[in-house]
């Protein structure tokens, strides 16, 4: 080979075995200052979870009124797919039923959530869900009162006609034959028996869970965690033996079309209005209220009340050492002994608000 060729491969190659040594020292170096890494969470804050969920129920608020009455007679159907999933593994379970009623409960419990997983998933919408979210997002000022009841309205006709529908397709095909319509009249008979304030109260503490499922579902970023936050309330509910008004909405006129000692109007007086009142209760207050409080304008809001309070109140303190006090035209008022409260105590207990 020429050597001036050679020469001219010479630089090249030491030139080469720099940069390939100077990209090891910066490897090396990104690989070890792991301190600047940043790491994507698979959860939100509670905080931030808070915000998505009223964020949702803002969503859902504005949504033209027939999209909200489509999405929610797909929710009414998909509590009918869980519903009739659970009445046929556990209503066939007859040996196990006497012998062993907690594991036929437990079996119910496990496989009913199906249907809140795909609800989540796919948009579909629930009453339940959405008197929570909607709350919180009316108590946050990101919609109207006017907004808040249409979408609950039609939400509520949506999951209606979804139940019924699906009650309806599945005594046609025969699926509630057996173990599973034998079940479903058992467990209608039992709701409608109830009197008004112990079904009111079993709603409330069932939308308690369901609206925590729903919150925890929007506060995971993957699949799993959906699944895990949807399934854990749901069986909760279930197992315990709750009553929740969608649910009751496929359960009971799958009674009524396999002739169940029910009447329609018992099955709306006896369990559907306190069922749904409480499901209300608890979605809107206990859990909208609670976390509005928590993260969001209920609780700012309380805080500024507050603040003015114990400004006002040291105002006053002042007046009362000068040993005058000005009134509202500015005349002088007799003083009025004041309350020993010092500044430090006050600090200390507007520390709890802030």
């Amino acid at each position: 080979m020429p050597r001036a060729a050679t020469a001219h491969i010479k630089p090249t190659a030491a030139s080469s075995l720099r940069m390939i040594s100077d990209g090891s020292d910066r490897m090396e170096r990104q690989s070890l200052d792991i301190s600047k890494t940043t790491y994507v969470s698979l959860i939100k804050s509670p905080k931030d979870a808070y915000i998505a969920f009223a964020e949702k129920g803002k969503s859902n608020a504005q949504m033209q009124w027939l999209k909200v009455l489509h999405q929610s007679i797909l929710g009414g159907c998909y509590v009918g797919f869980g519903g009739l999933l659970a009445l046929s593994v556990a209503g066939n379970m007859a040996g196990t039923f006497f012998s062993n009623p907690g594991l036929v409960k437990m079996t119910f419990a496990a496989l009913f959530p199906v249907n809140l997983l795909l609800i989540v998933m796919t948009g579909g919408q629930l009453f339940t869900g959405n008197s929570a979210t909607c709350a919180a997002a009316k108590a946050e000022g990101m919609i109207t009162w006017r907004e808040m009841w249409t979408n609950l309205f039609f939400s509520l006709a949506g999951n209606v006609i979804g139940c019924a529908l699906f009650a309806a397709t599945a005594n046609y095909v025969g699926l509630l034959k057996g173990g599973t319509g034998a079940l479903a009249t058992s467990t209608a008979v039992a709701k409608c028996s109830m009197p008004f304030i112990p079904t009111l109260v079993k709603g409330i503490l069932c939308n308690w869970m369901v609206s925590l499922a729903v919150f925890m579902a929007g506060a995971s970023n993957d699949l799993a965690g959906k699944l895990v936050g949807c399934w854990f309330p749901i069986s909760t509910f279930v197992g315990i033996g709750l009553e929740h008004s969608i649910a009751n909405l496929f359960i009971l006129p799958c009674a009524l079309l396999l002739g169940a000692p029910v009447t329609l109007g018992a099955t709306i007086t006896k369990n559907l209005i306190p069922v749904i009142l409480g499901n209300f209760i608890a979605g809107s207050v206990i859990v909208a209220g609670s976390y509005s409080y928590q993260f969001g304008a209920l609780g700012r809001r309380s805080r500024e009340k507050f603040r003015q309070y114990l400004k006002e109140r040291r105002i006053l303190q002042d007046g009362l050492a000068n040993g005058v006090v000005n009134g509202v035209n500015g005349d002088t008022i007799a003083p009025v002994k004041a309350i020993n409260v010092s500044a430090a105590e006050t600090k200390e207990v507007s520390k709890v608000f802030e």
